[in-house]
C-alpha cells in the first residue's frame, strides 16, 4: 500500500454495506456506509478538479469534527491535492496567516458564522478562488454550498469517469498528503509536511496495539485539525475498520458515551483529569457511609493494582475483596465512560500517576503515548503487556529514539515529517543530516527502554539560585484538584516558585452551592477566603512530594478563566506561558514584592 487513497479504496471495497461512522440525527444515531464515504469523497474529489484546481494545491479546512471534515479531508486527498486543517477556534488573523501561507485555493467551512469571520480578509487572500460552505447559505460569488459541488462533480464524472481515478493514480508515496499547522505556545503557526509514507508509517507502527484492544466502536470529539484525532483517530480508524461516532458538543460527551459505549477511547490528559475531579466532588459531598465505601473499593482497586504493575498473582482473598468492591462501586465508575472500555490513550500533555492508579483501580487502564506532530503523531507508547506509570511506553516498531548530551529527545525513522512548509531553514534545525529530529522534549531510556519525560527544552524554568525546574508535572499535581482549570507555574530567574491560578466557573459555583456560598457574584466567590483555602490546599498537595526549590511559595488566582479564544491556551489546551506571562506580569511581580 502506498497511499492513504489507496488504503482508503481498499476498505471502501471490502466493507462497503458497514457501518463506517454514526452520526445523530433528531436524537437516533444513524449510521453511514463505507460505500457512502466512498460516493461522497469521490465526488467531492471531481467537484474540486471541475472547479480547476490542480493536484498538489493546497485546500483548507476550517470547522468543527464532524461528517462533513471527513468527506472532505478525503476528497481533497483523493483529487491529489494537500489537506490543510485550521482550527476553528483560531482568530481572524491566525486564520488568513494559514491561507496565505499554504496558499490555499479553496477553503471548506462551516457555516455562515466561520464566513463572517473572515469576510473581512478576502482582500488579503490572493491565492484563494472558492469557499465552500457545509451549512446554510451565504449570498456572495466566491461562495457555493456542498451540494452544488457535490452535484458539479457527478456532472463531472459523467463526462469524465475515471476523472478522480487518474488524478489517484497520480499520487506518490513522498507526495505531501496533510499540511498541519502546530498551534505552538510561542510565534505564528508553523506547517508541518506529513506525506503518504508518514502516515502510513505512522500506522504500520501503532499496528503493535491489538485489534481486540481497540474494539469496534470510537467517538470522533478532538479537532480534526489536530495530528492525534486526524491521524492516530481518523486514519487508524479506516485502515482497522472500525466504527467511529461524531461528537456534536464536547460539553455533553459523557451523555453520549453512556449511548454510544465506546470499546476504546484515547484522550487529552484534561478530560481524564476532570473526570477524576468530579468524580472525588461527589465522594467529597457523599454522606459518610457512601463515602467510607468508596474509600474502601478504590483501596483494594489500587492494592490489585499495584500487584499487576509488578507481574505478580493476585492472592484469592484480595480477589474476593476486589470483585466485592467492583459490584459495589468501581463498575458505577465503569459505566460513567459507557461499561465497555478497559484501556485509554493519553497524550499530549504529563497525566499524575494518582490519576493513572485511580483508573487502573476502577478496571480501566490509561496508557500513555509520546509524540508530535512532526512524528506523524505516535513515536512512544504503552502497552497493556508493557507499561510503567509515569512512563510514555517504549519506541514503537522501526521507530529509533535517542537522548542527546543535554538530555533531548531524539526520534528516527519514516515517520518524521518532511518538513516546515516554507521554512527550509527552521527544517534544516529541526531534522539532522542523519534524519534525526530535535524534538524539543527532555527524557531520558530506563534500562528496559521506557521513555520518562522530565520536560520541555524552552519551558524549563532557571531559578536565581540556579536550580532548574520543570513546571508541568508540578501543574499537574496542583490541578487534580476540582476548582483548578488551569495552573501555570512561574519563577524563571526568580528567587522562587510561584503560580497563576485559573478556576473551573462551572465546578466553582457547584461547589458554592453545595457548600452554601453565595454564587451570584463570581468574582467575590474568588476572593473570598473559603476558596483561597480550597486553592492553597491543592497548592500544599503539590508541594508535599517536592524538593525545597520546586515548591510553591506564593500564588494568585486570576479573575477569568484562561482561554483558547483570549489567548492564554493553545487550541490543544496548552497554557502559551509567554502570552500568560506578559499578560499577568503585575500580577506575578506583586507577588515577588
Amino acid at each position: 500500500m502506498k497511499t492513504l487513497v489507496e488504503m482508503l479504496k481498499n476498505r471502501c471495497e471490502k466493507d462497503a454495506p458497514k457501518t463506517a461512522f454514526l452520526i445523530k440525527q433528531e436524537g437516533r444515531w444513524q449510521p453511514v456506509s463505507w460505500s457512502y464515504v466512498n460516493d461522497r469523497s469521490e465526488k467531492i474529489a471531481a467537484g474540486l478538479l471541475s472547479l480547476g484546481i490542480k493536484p498538489g494545491n493546497a485546500v483548507s479546512i476550517l470547522g468543527n469534527t464532524r461528517l462533513e471534515w471527513t468527506l472532505t479531508d478525503l476528497g481533497v486527498m483523493r483529487a491529489g491535492m494537500i489537506s490543510v486543517g485550521i482550527y476553528q477556534t483560531l482568530s481572524r488573523e491566525q486564520i488568513t496567516y494559514i491561507l496565505n501561507d499554504s496558499e490555499s485555493k479553496v477553503l471548506f467551512l462551516e457555516n455562515k458564522e466561520q464566513f463572517d469571520k473572515i469576510q473581512p480578509q478576502l482582500d488579503q487572500l490572493p491565492s484563494l478562488e472558492k469557499i465552500v460552505i457545509w451549512d446554510g447559505d451565504v449570498d456572495a460569488d466566491i461562495v457555493i454550498r456542498l451540494p452544488e459541488l457535490i452535484k458539479a462533480g457527478e456532472k463531472a464524472l459523467t463526462g469524465k469517469p475515471d476523472l478522480v481515478e487518474k488524478a489517484e493514480n497520480a499520487i506518490s508515496t513522498d507526495d505531501t498528503a496533510l499540511v498541519i499547522y502546530t498551534s505552538g505556545t510561542t510565534g505564528p503557526p508553523k506547517g508541518a509536511c506529513l506525506t503518504h509514507k508518514n502516515i502510513l508509517a505512522e500506522l504500520s507502527a501503532t499496528s503493535i496495539i491489538p485489534n481486540e484492544i481497540l474494539g469496534d466502536t470510537m467517538m470522533f470529539f478532538l479537532p480534526l485539525s489536530h495530528v492525534g484525532e486526524r491521524v492516530a483517530g481518523q486514519f487508524m480508524r479506516i485502515s482497522r475498520g472500525i466504527t467511529a461516532a461524531y461528537v456534536k458538543d464536547i460539553n455533553h460527551i459523557l451523555d453520549d458515551i453512556k449511548e454510544i459505549r465506546p470499546t476504546f477511547f484515547g484522550s487529552v490528559p484534561r478530560i481524564f483529569e476532570k473526570a477524576y475531579a468530579k468524580v472525588q466532588s461527589e465522594v467529597e459531598n457523599a454522606p459518610p457511609l457512601k463515602r467510607s465505601l468508596f474509600q474502601w473499593a478504590v483501596k483494594t482497586g489500587k492494592a490489585v493494582s499495584r500487584i499487576h504493575q509488578k507481574g505478580g498473582n493476585i492472592p484469592l482473598d484480595l480477589q474476593i475483596r476486589k470483585a466485592i468492591a467492583d459490584r459495589l462501586v468501581l463498575s458505577k465508575i465503569r459505566n460513567i465512560f459507557g461499561g465497555r472500555v478497559n484501556y485509554f490513550l493519553s497524550s499530549a500533555a504529563p497525566i499524575s500517576v494518582e490519576i493513572l492508579e485511580f483508573f487502573h483501580a476502577c478496571g480501566m487502564l490509561i496508557l500513555e503515548g509520546y509524540g508530535q506532530t512532526e512524528v506523524s503523531c505516535f513515536c512512544t507508547a504503552c502497552m497493556p503487556g508493557a507499561y510503567r506509570f509515569g512512563s510514555v511506553g517504549k519506541a514503537l516498531p522501526n521507530v529509533e529514539l535517542k537522548i542527546a548530551d543535554d538530555g533531548e529527545i531524539m526520534v528516527k525513522g519514516d515517520i518524521v515529517f518532511k518538513g516546515y512548509h516554507n521554512q527550509e531553514e527552521l527544517t534544516r534545525k529541526t531534522i539532522n543530516p542523519e534524519g534525526w529530529i530535535y524534538t524539543g522534549d527532555i527524557g531520558k531510556l530506563d534500562a528496559d527502554g521506557f521513555l520518562w519525560i522530565t520536560g520541555r527544552k524552552k519551558e524549563i524554568i532557571v531559578t536565581s539560585g540556579g536550580k532548574n525546574v520543570t513546571p508541568s508535572n508540578i501543574e499537574s499535581r496542583i490541578m487534580n484538584h476540582p476548582l483548578v482549570e488551569h495552573a501555570m507555574v512561574h519563577g524563571d530567574r526568580r528567587n522562587y516558585l510561584t503560580a497563576l491560578i485559573s478556576l473551573s466557573h462551572e465546578n466553582l459555583i457547584a461547589w458554592a452551592g453545595k457548600n452554601g456560598y453565595n454564587t451570584s457574584d463570581i468574582q467575590a466567590l474568588i476572593e473570598s477566603e473559603p476558596v483561597k483555602a480550597e486553592v492553597q490546599s491543592a497548592i500544599d498537595y503539590a508541594n508535599k512530594e517536592l524538593a525545597k526549590f520546586e515548591t510553591i511559595k506564593k500564588y494568585v488566582i486570576v479573575p477569568k478563566p484562561f482561554g483558547v479564544e483570549t489567548g492564554e491556551l493553545t487550541p490543544t489546551m496548552k497554557v502559551r506561558r509567554k502570552e500568560v506571562e506578559k499578560k499577568y506580569i503585575h500580577l506575578l511581580d506583586s507577588l515577588y514584592q
